[in-house]
């Protein structure tokens, strides 16, 4: 296990980029950095969820060829699932994490055989039961053989009936081609519901959207309109939200336009997650276009929740190469949410790769400006992050994965 801890590049400051959408004079947040493992062959995914039931975050991540875990508070890798022993083909590429059997242990869902420009073939779906013994690999059962592109998965209740389904959308629609930029085939959004035996019995799947296409992300999310859970998903067609109606129809709400300057080539929205601002309106925080440079935020217009106007999109950065992580999250406590960006791609002659922070600089007739703060440079390719308060201190941290770094890294919010 590594344990290496440094001091992050904390001053907010605006970057050779500044635009109207920035301001400067905001008070500094402080991290430090704290390097916990840099084996990783691709660290494709991370989550924050209690493992071993303690009731402290454990980390999980979605390695390509195994599933790992770290455990709170001495971050001591464990192995959940290695792909050759498990019979799983690699690469694994995204995890969700749930009770499945309903046994008070949590579960993860797994999918893998990871291939992005493969429409008609590959792509497996599976969950993995948590075992009496954690030093013992965890017991693998098929869901579905065969996805193509299976891309990302999120539990949510999806018909109020206070239980988990499993949400799966894989990247492109089936038999989509590179010769059309994957646009000639939907992406079919669907969900499974859970069998009382998971283990035997087989899980049903049903159809929520097949409008959009290249869908790289989604998010169930519950407003407060009603249960059951909604669906946000991030395409080429922008920001839109799925809600579930009678009968098992979904009505669409376009919220967010993305970015449409190339009509024919990658466009649209990337990554996906939902904050608030003190005032109750919520901020849709996105990476643009598909594995974009922009780093893009939508304000909601009022208090008043308005699912039929476009909420007004404004980039906070430019300068991204492969814009692949966001997170949204209260680091100061001041009752709005900042947000995390993170990029992964290591390009020649570009920026190097890391992570910012986007903090609510001003607010005025409820137009938000915001101020940057660099928090990794160079040191993390970043593919994915999450947050959540590691050591109990009332302070939200953060946790990011790395692609081309290979490496783990905590950072501890040290915030006044």
């Amino acid at each position: 296990m590594i344990s290496k801890l440094t001091h992050a590049a904390v001053g907010l400051a605006i970057g050779a980029f500044a635009s109207s959408a920035l301001a400067q004079d905001v008070p500094a947040l402080a991290f430090k950095s704290q390097e916990i493992d840099k084996t990783l062959k691709i660290g494709y995914a991370v989550r924050v969820v209690d493992i071993n039931g303690d009731k402290k975050p454990d980390i999980l991540v979605c390695d390509a060829n195994r599933v790992i875990w770290f455990s709170n508070p001495d971050w001591k890798l464990h192995t959940v699932i290695e792909n050759d022993k498990a019979g799983v083909k690699a690469d694994n590429v995204c995890i969700a994490a749930h009770d499945i059997d309903g046994d008070g242990k949590v579960d993860i869902a797994l999918g893998a055989d990871w291939l992005p420009n493969n429409t008609t073939g590959a792509g497996s779906l599976q969950w993995l039961k948590q075992p009496d013994d954690l030093s013992k690999p965890w017991q693998v059962f098929p869901i579905k053989q065969s996805e193509p592109t299976l891309h990302r998965i999120h539990f949510g209740d999806l018909d109020g009936d206070g239980k988990m389904e499993l949400v799966v959308g894989p990247l492109k629609g089936v038999g989509s081609t590179a010769k059309a930029q994957w646009a000639d085939a939907a992406v079919a959004l669907t969900a499974y519901t859970i069998p009382a035996n998971p283990a035997k019995e087989p899980w049903k799947q049903y159809l929520i959207n097949d409008k959009f296409h290249v869908m790289h992300n989604f998010l169930p999310v519950q407003w407060g309109l009603s249960k059951p859970d909604q669906v946000l998903t991030a395409s080429y067609e922008g920001v839109n939200l799925l809600v579930p109606m009678a009968e098992g129809k979904w009505t669409t709400y376009h919220l967010g336009e993305g970015n449409q300057t190339t009509p024919t080539g990658n466009r649209g929205s990337s990554e996906i997650k939902v904050g608030k601002l003190k005032d109750g309106r919520k901020i849709l925080a996105t990476t643009e276009p598909f594995h974009g440079n922009q780093a893009v935020v939508y304000v909601q217009p009022t208090n008043t929740f308005n699912a039929d106007k476009l909420w007004p999109r404004t980039v906070l950065d430019e300068t991204l190469t492969g814009g692949h992580a966001v997170w949204c999250a209260d680091f100061d406590g001041d009752g709005t949410d900042e947000i995390v960006i993170g990029w992964r791609d290591v390009l020649a002659g570009k920026p190097p790769v890391g992570i910012r922070i986007f903090k609510v600089a001003g607010e005025k007739d409820g137009a938000v400006t915001w101020s940057m703060m660099q928090l990794e440079k160079g040191g993390v390719a970043c593919e994915d992050v999450a947050c959540a308060d590691f050591d109990g201190d009332g302070k939200i941290d953060i946790v990011g994965v790395g692609r081309a770094t290979k490496n783990v890294v905590i950072y501890w919010n040290k915030a006044k």
